[in-house]
């Protein structure tokens, strides 16, 4: 008898994953922003752009560690 193995692929996990990161991430440069006397404007254009940066980059990542694993 052998048996089959099964694999699960949670790509909403991975999503979420990156997701956090890189509120996170956008929400400390902000806040780094705000703290170094910038605009507020300015603090908050910064964070969200590093927000989309490292989403981006993250998924990036994501897609090529899959790809490498098949």
């Amino acid at each position: 008898m052998s048996a089959t193995t099964s694999t699960c692929d949670h790509r909403v996990y991975h999503v979420v994953v990156v997701a956090q990161v890189s509120v996170i991430i956008g929400l400390a440069v902000g806040i780094g922003f705000a703290a170094l006397k910038q605009a507020p404007f300015t603090a908050v254009a910064s964070g969200a752009a590093v927000t989309g940066f490292v989403f981006t980059a993250g998924m990036a990542a994501v897609a090529y560690v899959k790809r490498q694993a098949q």
